[in-house]
Protein backbone atom coordinates (compact mmCIF):
# COMPACT_ATOMS: atom_id res chain seq x y z
CA UNK A 1 0.00 0.00 0.00
CA UNK A 2 1.66 3.25 -1.23
CA UNK A 3 1.50 5.99 1.80
CA UNK A 4 0.33 9.15 1.08
CA UNK A 5 2.37 12.32 1.99
CA UNK A 6 1.03 14.41 4.69
CA UNK A 7 1.17 18.15 4.70
CA UNK A 8 3.48 18.03 7.86
CA UNK A 9 5.81 15.88 6.02
CA UNK A 10 5.94 17.85 3.12
CA UNK A 11 6.61 21.33 4.43
CA UNK A 12 9.44 19.50 6.74
CA UNK A 13 11.01 18.26 3.15
CA UNK A 14 10.87 21.84 1.77
CA UNK A 15 12.27 22.95 5.00
CA UNK A 16 15.11 20.83 4.31
CA UNK A 17 15.80 21.26 0.59
CA UNK A 18 15.56 25.02 1.86
CA UNK A 19 18.87 24.41 4.06
CA UNK A 20 20.68 22.78 1.93
CA UNK A 21 20.47 25.51 -0.50
CA UNK A 22 21.68 27.90 2.20
CA UNK A 23 18.50 29.79 2.97
CA UNK A 24 17.60 28.80 6.11
CA UNK A 25 19.05 32.11 7.38
CA UNK A 26 17.71 34.82 5.61
CA UNK A 27 19.48 37.74 7.54
CA UNK A 28 23.20 35.97 6.79
CA UNK A 29 22.73 35.73 3.01
CA UNK A 30 22.08 39.50 2.65
CA UNK A 31 25.61 40.09 3.91
CA UNK A 32 27.80 40.12 0.90
CA UNK A 33 31.18 40.95 0.62
CA UNK A 34 31.71 42.95 -2.64
CA UNK A 35 35.63 43.82 -4.66
CA UNK A 36 37.17 47.24 -5.89
CA UNK A 37 39.88 47.52 -7.49
CA UNK A 38 42.26 50.60 -8.98
CA UNK A 39 45.55 50.89 -10.35
CA UNK A 40 47.26 53.38 -8.19
CA UNK A 41 49.94 52.62 -5.00
CA UNK A 42 48.63 52.88 -1.72
CA UNK A 43 48.47 56.13 -0.08
CA UNK A 44 47.48 57.60 -3.55
CA UNK A 45 44.21 59.74 -3.47
CA UNK A 46 42.03 57.26 -4.80
CA UNK A 47 43.47 54.80 -2.31
CA UNK A 48 42.19 57.10 0.48
CA UNK A 49 38.84 57.61 -1.16
CA UNK A 50 38.04 53.83 -2.16
CA UNK A 51 38.66 52.76 1.91
CA UNK A 52 36.63 55.91 2.67
CA UNK A 53 33.89 54.65 0.25
CA UNK A 54 34.10 50.91 1.99
CA UNK A 55 33.72 51.85 5.67
CA UNK A 56 30.86 54.39 4.67
CA UNK A 57 29.04 51.35 2.96
CA UNK A 58 30.05 49.42 6.35
CA UNK A 59 28.83 52.21 8.06
CA UNK A 60 25.42 52.74 6.02
CA UNK A 61 24.12 49.39 5.89
CA UNK A 62 24.86 47.99 9.20
CA UNK A 63 28.02 45.77 8.46
CA UNK A 64 25.69 43.21 5.92
CA UNK A 65 27.54 44.84 2.89
CA UNK A 66 31.84 44.72 3.08
CA UNK A 67 33.98 46.16 0.59
CA UNK A 68 37.47 45.02 0.03
CA UNK A 69 39.95 47.10 -1.72
CA UNK A 70 42.26 45.81 -3.84
CA UNK A 71 45.08 48.66 -4.99
CA UNK A 72 47.99 48.61 -7.58
CA UNK A 73 46.58 46.92 -9.99
CA UNK A 74 46.21 43.42 -7.72
CA UNK A 75 43.00 42.31 -9.62
CA UNK A 76 43.17 44.55 -12.68
CA UNK A 77 45.14 47.28 -14.26
CA UNK A 78 43.07 50.76 -16.08
CA UNK A 79 41.52 49.00 -19.01
CA UNK A 80 41.15 45.49 -17.79
CA UNK A 81 39.17 47.09 -14.70
CA UNK A 82 37.09 48.75 -16.92
CA UNK A 83 36.41 45.86 -18.35
CA UNK A 84 35.92 43.80 -15.33
CA UNK A 85 33.59 45.94 -13.91
CA UNK A 86 31.22 45.82 -17.41
CA UNK A 87 31.92 41.63 -17.30
CA UNK A 88 30.68 41.69 -13.17
CA UNK A 89 34.18 40.27 -12.60
CA UNK A 90 35.04 42.82 -10.25
CA UNK A 91 32.05 44.88 -8.48
CA UNK A 92 33.31 48.33 -8.52
CA UNK A 93 36.75 50.00 -10.07
CA UNK A 94 37.95 53.34 -10.75
CA UNK A 95 38.74 54.06 -14.33
CA UNK A 96 38.52 56.77 -16.96
CA UNK A 97 36.08 57.73 -19.71
CA UNK A 98 38.76 57.61 -22.16
CA UNK A 99 39.20 54.30 -21.35
CA UNK A 100 35.88 53.53 -21.70
CA UNK A 101 35.95 54.62 -24.83
CA UNK A 102 38.13 51.39 -26.02
CA UNK A 103 34.41 50.35 -26.20
CA UNK A 104 32.41 53.61 -26.95
CA UNK A 105 34.50 55.71 -29.20
CA UNK A 106 32.54 58.91 -27.96
CA UNK A 107 33.50 58.70 -24.14
CA UNK A 108 36.96 59.46 -25.31
CA UNK A 109 35.59 63.42 -25.28
CA UNK A 110 36.67 63.72 -21.61
CA UNK A 111 40.27 63.13 -22.65
CA UNK A 112 40.16 65.64 -25.28
CA UNK A 113 43.44 67.90 -24.92
CA UNK A 114 42.64 71.43 -23.29
CA UNK A 115 38.95 71.05 -23.49
CA UNK A 116 38.78 72.07 -20.23
CA UNK A 117 39.03 75.24 -18.98
CA UNK A 118 39.58 74.05 -15.27
CA UNK A 119 38.40 72.95 -11.94
CA UNK A 120 35.13 74.94 -12.17
CA UNK A 121 34.27 73.81 -15.86
CA UNK A 122 34.46 70.37 -14.70
CA UNK A 123 32.68 70.98 -11.87
CA UNK A 124 30.19 72.72 -14.05
CA UNK A 125 29.47 69.63 -16.28
CA UNK A 126 29.46 66.88 -13.91
CA UNK A 127 27.18 68.59 -11.22
CA UNK A 128 24.44 69.57 -13.97
CA UNK A 129 22.21 68.33 -16.55
CA UNK A 130 25.56 66.93 -18.91
CA UNK A 131 26.78 64.80 -15.64
CA UNK A 132 23.47 63.55 -15.27
CA UNK A 133 23.02 62.23 -19.33
CA UNK A 134 26.68 60.72 -19.10
CA UNK A 135 25.73 58.57 -16.19
CA UNK A 136 22.67 57.45 -18.38
CA UNK A 137 24.44 56.49 -21.21
CA UNK A 138 27.00 54.76 -19.55
CA UNK A 139 24.22 52.84 -17.61
CA UNK A 140 22.56 51.68 -20.84
CA UNK A 141 25.43 51.18 -22.99
CA UNK A 142 27.98 49.85 -20.74
CA UNK A 143 26.14 48.22 -18.10
CA UNK A 144 27.98 50.15 -15.23
CA UNK A 145 26.91 52.85 -13.03
CA UNK A 146 29.04 56.05 -12.25
CA UNK A 147 28.65 56.55 -8.28
CA UNK A 148 30.99 59.63 -8.57
CA UNK A 149 32.51 61.56 -11.38
CA UNK A 150 36.26 62.28 -10.37
CA UNK A 151 39.29 64.82 -11.14
CA UNK A 152 42.56 63.92 -10.51
CA UNK A 153 43.58 67.35 -11.52
CA UNK A 154 45.81 68.25 -14.53
CA UNK A 155 48.76 66.53 -15.92
CA UNK A 156 52.40 67.22 -16.51
CA UNK A 157 55.49 65.74 -18.27
CA UNK A 158 58.34 64.84 -16.69
CA UNK A 159 61.32 63.85 -19.05
CA UNK A 160 64.75 62.17 -18.79
CA UNK A 161 67.14 63.78 -21.10
CA UNK A 162 65.71 67.52 -21.80
CA UNK A 163 63.12 69.87 -20.90
CA UNK A 164 60.04 70.26 -22.79
CA UNK A 165 58.92 73.83 -23.65
CA UNK A 166 57.40 73.24 -26.80
CA UNK A 167 55.75 70.49 -28.61
CA UNK A 168 59.23 70.11 -30.98
CA UNK A 169 61.11 68.92 -27.67
CA UNK A 170 58.84 65.98 -27.89
CA UNK A 171 59.89 64.83 -31.18
CA UNK A 172 60.86 61.34 -30.91
CA UNK A 173 60.58 61.16 -27.42
CA UNK A 174 59.41 57.62 -26.31
CA UNK A 175 56.63 58.64 -23.36
CA UNK A 176 54.44 56.44 -21.47
CA UNK A 177 50.70 57.01 -21.80
CA UNK A 178 47.78 55.24 -20.95
CA UNK A 179 45.86 52.54 -23.01
CA UNK A 180 43.73 55.28 -24.13
CA UNK A 181 43.22 56.35 -27.59
CA UNK A 182 42.92 59.76 -27.59
CA UNK A 183 46.34 59.97 -25.12
CA UNK A 184 48.31 57.88 -28.18
CA UNK A 185 47.00 60.44 -30.63
CA UNK A 186 47.57 63.24 -28.53
CA UNK A 187 51.57 62.42 -28.57
CA UNK A 188 51.77 61.89 -32.07
CA UNK A 189 50.50 64.95 -32.75
CA UNK A 190 53.33 66.24 -31.38
CA UNK A 191 55.55 64.13 -33.09
CA UNK A 192 56.24 62.02 -29.57
CA UNK A 193 56.43 58.13 -29.64
CA UNK A 194 53.66 56.83 -27.30
CA UNK A 195 54.02 53.95 -25.62
CA UNK A 196 50.79 52.64 -23.94
CA UNK A 197 51.96 50.81 -20.56
CA UNK A 198 50.55 49.99 -17.36
CA UNK A 199 51.45 52.45 -14.59
CA UNK A 200 52.85 49.53 -12.59
CA UNK A 201 55.55 49.24 -15.21
CA UNK A 202 56.79 53.36 -15.65
CA UNK A 203 59.10 52.99 -13.12
CA UNK A 204 61.64 50.45 -14.34
CA UNK A 205 60.50 51.32 -17.87
CA UNK A 206 62.35 55.00 -16.61
CA UNK A 207 65.08 53.75 -14.71
CA UNK A 208 66.30 51.43 -17.20
CA UNK A 209 65.93 53.89 -20.86
CA UNK A 210 63.11 51.68 -22.17
CA UNK A 211 60.77 54.89 -21.90
CA UNK A 212 62.44 58.90 -21.91
CA UNK A 213 59.37 60.64 -20.50
CA UNK A 214 55.88 60.03 -18.66
CA UNK A 215 52.77 62.14 -17.90
CA UNK A 216 50.39 62.39 -15.19
CA UNK A 217 49.38 64.74 -12.60
CA UNK A 218 51.52 65.86 -9.72
CA UNK A 219 50.04 63.48 -7.17
CA UNK A 220 50.24 60.31 -9.10
CA UNK A 221 54.02 60.81 -10.93
CA UNK A 222 55.07 61.79 -6.96
CA UNK A 223 53.59 59.09 -5.18
CA UNK A 224 54.92 56.87 -7.75
CA UNK A 225 58.23 58.12 -7.49
CA UNK A 226 58.65 59.55 -10.88
CA UNK A 227 60.88 62.52 -9.65
CA UNK A 228 63.38 59.64 -8.60
CA UNK A 229 63.94 58.16 -12.28
CA UNK A 230 63.37 62.02 -14.26
CA UNK A 231 65.63 65.20 -14.69
CA UNK A 232 62.74 67.61 -16.21
CA UNK A 233 59.34 68.87 -15.26
CA UNK A 234 57.04 70.45 -17.64
CA UNK A 235 53.39 72.26 -16.78
CA UNK A 236 51.82 71.51 -20.06
CA UNK A 237 48.48 71.02 -18.64
CA UNK A 238 47.13 69.28 -21.45
CA UNK A 239 44.56 66.97 -20.14
CA UNK A 240 42.33 66.84 -17.26
CA UNK A 241 42.55 63.36 -15.92
CA UNK A 242 39.02 62.03 -15.18
CA UNK A 243 39.04 58.69 -12.27
CA UNK A 244 35.48 58.04 -11.63
CA UNK A 245 34.15 54.96 -9.28
CA UNK A 246 32.43 53.03 -11.35
CA UNK A 247 29.74 49.72 -10.33
CA UNK A 248 28.48 47.03 -12.35
CA UNK A 249 24.88 47.52 -12.68
CA UNK A 250 24.12 43.89 -12.22
CA UNK A 251 25.71 43.94 -8.70
CA UNK A 252 23.45 47.29 -7.63
CA UNK A 253 20.28 45.70 -9.06
CA UNK A 254 20.70 42.58 -6.45
CA UNK A 255 21.12 44.93 -3.67
CA UNK A 256 17.71 45.76 -2.08
CA UNK A 257 16.70 49.73 -2.23
CA UNK A 258 18.04 50.50 0.93
CA UNK A 259 21.57 49.15 0.10
CA UNK A 260 21.18 50.64 -3.45
CA UNK A 261 20.66 53.99 -1.68
CA UNK A 262 23.41 53.72 1.02
CA UNK A 263 26.27 52.43 -1.66
CA UNK A 264 25.28 55.82 -3.55
CA UNK A 265 25.52 58.45 -0.98
CA UNK A 266 29.41 56.07 0.22
CA UNK A 267 30.37 56.83 -3.56
CA UNK A 268 29.22 60.47 -4.31
CA UNK A 269 30.41 61.44 -0.46
CA UNK A 270 34.10 59.50 -1.67
CA UNK A 271 34.61 60.83 -4.56
CA UNK A 272 33.72 64.16 -3.38
CA UNK A 273 35.96 64.67 -0.81
CA UNK A 274 38.50 62.90 -3.44
CA UNK A 275 38.26 66.06 -5.89
CA UNK A 276 38.43 68.43 -3.01
CA UNK A 277 41.64 66.96 -1.65
CA UNK A 278 42.84 66.50 -5.07
CA UNK A 279 43.01 70.43 -5.67
CA UNK A 280 44.61 70.82 -2.59
CA UNK A 281 47.12 67.85 -3.83
CA UNK A 282 48.09 69.09 -7.11
CA UNK A 283 49.91 72.42 -5.58
CA UNK A 284 51.68 70.72 -3.38
CA UNK A 285 53.15 67.93 -5.12
CA UNK A 286 53.76 70.27 -7.67
CA UNK A 287 55.58 72.26 -5.46
CA UNK A 288 57.52 69.17 -4.23
CA UNK A 289 58.39 68.10 -7.83
CA UNK A 290 59.73 71.61 -8.75
CA UNK A 291 61.92 71.36 -5.76
CA UNK A 292 63.88 68.13 -7.37
CA UNK A 293 64.07 68.49 -10.61
CA UNK A 294 64.77 71.70 -13.19
CA UNK A 295 61.32 73.26 -13.87
CA UNK A 296 59.17 74.70 -16.92
CA UNK A 297 56.92 76.54 -14.94
CA UNK A 298 55.37 77.85 -18.39
CA UNK A 299 55.70 76.05 -22.22
CA UNK A 300 54.12 77.40 -24.66
CA UNK A 301 50.79 76.25 -23.84
CA UNK A 302 49.28 77.80 -27.28
CA UNK A 303 52.15 76.28 -29.67
CA UNK A 304 50.73 72.76 -27.28
CA UNK A 305 47.12 73.54 -28.19
CA UNK A 306 47.66 73.91 -32.18
CA UNK A 307 49.62 70.93 -32.31
CA UNK A 308 47.15 68.97 -30.82
CA UNK A 309 44.08 70.53 -32.08
CA UNK A 310 44.01 67.85 -35.36
CA UNK A 311 43.54 65.36 -32.56
CA UNK A 312 39.94 66.73 -32.05
CA UNK A 313 39.21 66.61 -35.81
CA UNK A 314 40.42 62.38 -35.44
CA UNK A 315 37.65 62.07 -32.44
CA UNK A 316 34.79 63.06 -33.92
CA UNK A 317 36.02 61.32 -37.26
CA UNK A 318 36.16 57.95 -34.81
CA UNK A 319 33.15 58.55 -32.88
CA UNK A 320 30.49 60.17 -35.20
CA UNK A 321 27.62 63.08 -34.13
CA UNK A 322 27.46 61.62 -30.54
CA UNK A 323 31.15 62.68 -29.92
CA UNK A 324 30.81 65.85 -31.65
CA UNK A 325 27.50 66.41 -29.12
CA UNK A 326 29.29 65.49 -26.26
CA UNK A 327 32.08 68.01 -27.03
CA UNK A 328 29.30 70.59 -27.48
CA UNK A 329 27.81 69.90 -24.28
CA UNK A 330 30.86 70.71 -22.21
CA UNK A 331 32.25 73.94 -24.51
CA UNK A 332 28.26 75.43 -23.75
CA UNK A 333 29.10 74.84 -19.91
CA UNK A 334 32.54 76.50 -20.03
CA UNK A 335 32.95 79.96 -17.88
CA UNK A 336 33.32 83.21 -19.80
Amino acid sequence: MRSTPTRRTVLAGVALVALAAGFAAPAEAQNRTLRLSHHLAPGHLVDVASRRFADLVAEKTGGAITVEVFPSGQIAGLRQGAEAVQLGTVDFVWSDFGTLANWRPEYGFVSLPFLWKGDDHFDAVINGPVGAELAESVKANLGIEALGYGNAGFRVIMTRNAPVRVPGDLSGVRIRVPEVPVYVNAFRAVGANPTPMAWGEVYTALQTGVIDAVENPPEGLAVGGMQEVTNYLSRTLHIMTDVSMFANGGVMAGLSPEQQAAVREAGATAVGEFNAATRVAAERYWGELSAKLETVPDPDIPAFQAAMAPVWDEFVRVAGPAGQAWIDKVSAAAPN
